[in-house]
């Protein structure tokens, strides 16, 4: 095994995040691997799970602005971008950025709000910059957005859009405590725990932005073999031949399958991918990206168990 930088820089991180997170590190250790990758991450789950303590302590752990927005039915689209107005005492036009101009953007609650107040994200997912004024105005390669996303069936709630959804490189469920996990907080918060303050228990950031370069520059060195990406590519081509999807797998998908696999590589001490690297990734990767037929639903079947049908039907290379 091949030590590299990545993964001691992994380990330092997780150690530091434990200090204000309780339970497993797995949602975290993705959202990582993604802001090293440069995609945004989708957190599905109920209020209460921590999800915006994850977020701060990702910006605060990487050396990043953080900033949040809170998504609601009347929101604007300039209320995330910012807006163009009038300054009398300089006789001018001058820009008013807004919360976006950040390096990790809380997107909390996305799906409170319709579509048009959530398209206002599309050009800065995608571009990692925001037009204003006639002018495109960069938002810098840390550019991350985590948002959050409260399951359909609560009341108040918009669908995301097809096309928003696939600007995601993953989408991660974010699930309650388990018994032992729930007495740890409970035993933290008893001793003077206060999320609210937790960023004073972090310590310094563990990746700063001349580190987040070096991290990247590994990342782009691991290599992937003819074997390996013929296997991830087939796993995108069979979601959209399985009889249980109506719709499979952008090309998208098949990107961020690539970059994804060989930072978890890296992570993990490796300079080469291999097919476990992609299986782990396809979950999180495909869920939102796919669209089952309704018979599929009508059958119980969740995005997982049809993720895994698809998984199952792809030889796995020796």
């Amino acid at each position: 095994m091949m030590m590299t930088s990545l993964l001691k820089t992994r380990g330092e991180f997780l150690e530091a995040a434990s200090r204000v997170l309780v339970g497993p590190t797995d949602n975290l250790d993705l959202c990582l691997l993604a802001l090293i990758v440069g995609g945004h991450v989708l957190l599905e789950g109920f209020p209460g799970t921590a999800k915006t303590l994850m977020a701060k302590t990702l910006a605060r752990l990487t050396a990043g602005r953080f900033a949040r927005v809170q998504f609601t039915p009347d929101l604007l689209p300039a209320d995330i971008v910012g807006t163009v107005i009038y300054n009398q005492a300089r006789a001018a036009f001058e820009v008013r950025p807004g919360p976006i101009f950040t390096d990790v953007l809380l997107a909390d609650e996305i799906n409170r709000s319709p579509a048009k107040t959530q398209a206002a994200l599309l050009e800065a997912m995608e571009e990692r910059q925001v037009t204003l004024d006639g002018l495109a105005r960069p938002l810098g390669d840390h550019f991350t957005v985590l948002a959050t996303q409260n399951p359909i069936e609560l009341e108040g709630t918009f669908p995301l859009p097809e096309a928003e959804l696939d600007r995601f490189l993953m989408k991660i469920e974010v699930g309650y405590l388990s018994s032992q996990g729930e007495l740890q907080l409970a035993r933290m918060v008893d001793r003077g725990f206060d999320a609210h303050t937790a960023d004073a228990n972090l310590g310094d950031p563990i990746i700063t932005r001349e580190v987040l370069l070096a991290l990247r520059t590994e990342v782009a060195r691991v290599t992937v073999s003819d074997d390996v990406m013929g296997y991830l590519t087939a796993v995108v081509q069979a979601t959209r031949q399985a009889p249980e999807l109506a719709v499979g797998a952008s090309s998208r998908a098949t990107v961020a399958l690539v970059r994804l696999a060989k930072a978890r590589a890296a992570a993990l001490g490796r300079d080469y991918v291999e097919p476990d690297d992609v299986k782990e990734l396809c979950l999180p990767v495909l869920r939102h990206r796919v669209q089952r037929r309704p018979e599929a639903e009508m059958q119980g079947l969740g995005e997982q168990e049809v993720v895994e049908r698809v998984l199952g039907r792809v030889p796995v290379p020796r």
